[in-house]
């Protein structure tokens, strides 16, 4: 039986709420668009192998600590380390979060490295969905575990999108036509997009202007692992969120190590300790982070909860689960797809979470994007998720 976790857990009482709201969002998110940009990845996603006793018979390495001691016991000498195919796949933020909204219904513009001259095989363009590629996509070997994932990249042709080569394969006059037509504009994976500052510059500039009813739209952007980034780079990130939140407001996604790294970059903000070692700093850090930030939407989110404050408020929601998930590499995706649909649609911010982590939980188990049915289905049961750590669906 599920009780308050702290002062700010609404999970019972927005649980019966979006549940009554169910009919009326299905019906509100077939009229919604969504433009996305601009990355993109062929994901390889891997288990590694801890024993074999056959051809046929292995013993898969569970955890990211297994494999981090056996890295750390053969340094200055070698190892081999077995891999297992799971799934091979498109991915990255704007394939992945379109994958996410065409199934539940809303078109898109995917603006993205999805291969040139001619676009990836692996790339499959879903109904509703206008593709344009930008560039050839960068290449990801994912390592799953129970307990996190790590993510090998190339980068290099993501490394070059800018705004020239934006404008190399999509006109101007197209960008705005697409961006005034578009419910909400999703940006990802902001630390590793170098440029991505400089091409919002030329959207606050060139496009902006000429868009109409830029305050009724969701500006939302995921902005993956940072630690390789500079405090300056952080700071100039804060500084044109706010100014394109004057402009649109702006949803920020971050997962609960991001926020850590986050409370580091910025001075008046007291530092978290990482969530493992102290999941209690999450529980208003949002709303601490948002206080200096200032947007009108900041998200954090992790396999346990999500909160998500605003310039006014700040919620907490627990999420359903599992310490066993069938697949991790893009999960945040999915999370932040469910909440900003569910916040164009006129859910209140604690139901957009809500929706957000139904969406990522249902991914977890089945590495497959959750049609409407399915995601009712799961908010049907989310209690039972909540309180039996269950890793199949449905």
């Amino acid at each position: 039986m599920h009780r308050k976790l702290n002062s700010y857990d609404v999970t019972l009482e927005t649980l019966e709420t979006l549940k009554k709201k169910l009919n009326s969002f299905e019906s509100a998110v077939i009229n919604k668009t969504c433009f996305l940009g601009f990355d993109g990845y062929v994901d390889s996603l891997y288990s590694l192998v801890q024993s074999r006793s056959s051809a046929k018979k292995w013993t898969r390495m569970n955890t990211m600590k297994l494999f981090g001691e056996l890295l750390v016991n053969v340094a200055g000498s070698s190892a081999n380390i077995e891999r297992v195919l799971k799934k091979r796949i498109f991915g990255g933020f704007a394939p992945n979060t379109s994958r996410a909204l065409s199934t539940l219904g809303v078109k898109n513009f995917l603006v993205a490295a999805l291969g040139i001259p001619n676009i990836n095989d692996l790339y499959i363009e879903q109904e509703g969905v206008e593709s344009i590629s930008i560039s050839n996509p960068g290449q990801t070997l994912g390592l799953e575990f129970d307990d996190g994932k790590v993510m090998i990249t190339d980068f290099a042709p993501i490394l070059n999108i800018d705004w020239i080569t934006i404008l190399k394969h999509v006109k101007r006059e197209h960008l705005i036509q697409i961006l005034d037509q578009s419910d909400m504009m999703g940006f990802g994976h902001w630390a590793l997009i170098p440029n991505l500052n400089a091409i919002w510059h030329h959207f606050l500039k060139e496009l902006f202007p000429s868009i109409s009813n830029l305050k009724d739209k969701l500006f939302f952007v995921d902005i993956a692992d940072i630690r390789k980034r500079t405090k300056q780079d952080i700071l100039d990130l804060i500084i044109i969120l706010r100014k394109i939140n004057e402009k649109i407001p702006v949803m920020l996604s971050v997962n609960d190590q991001e926020a850590y790294f986050l409370s580091k970059f910025l001075d008046n903000i007291k530092t978290f300790a990482p969530y493992q070692e102290n999941s209690t700093d999450y529980i208003d850090g949002g709303k601490r982070l948002n206080t200096e930030m200032n947007l009108s939407y900041l998200v954090i989110h992790s396999p346990h909860f999500a909160t998500i404050s605003t310039v006014e408020d700040h919620y907490w929601i627990t999420e359903g689960f599992t310490s066993k998930p069938k697949f991790t590499v893009g999960a945040g995706d999915y999370f932040h797809s469910g909440t900003v649909l569910a916040l164009s649609c006129g859910l209140t911010p604690p139901e957009a979470i809500l929706m957000g982590n139904a969406l990522t939980a249902i991914f977890v188990r089945t590495g497959k994007s959750p049609n409407f049915n399915q995601l009712s289905q799961f908010i049907s049961r989310y209690m039972e998720f909540i309180d039996n750590d269950n890793p199949n669906f449905p």
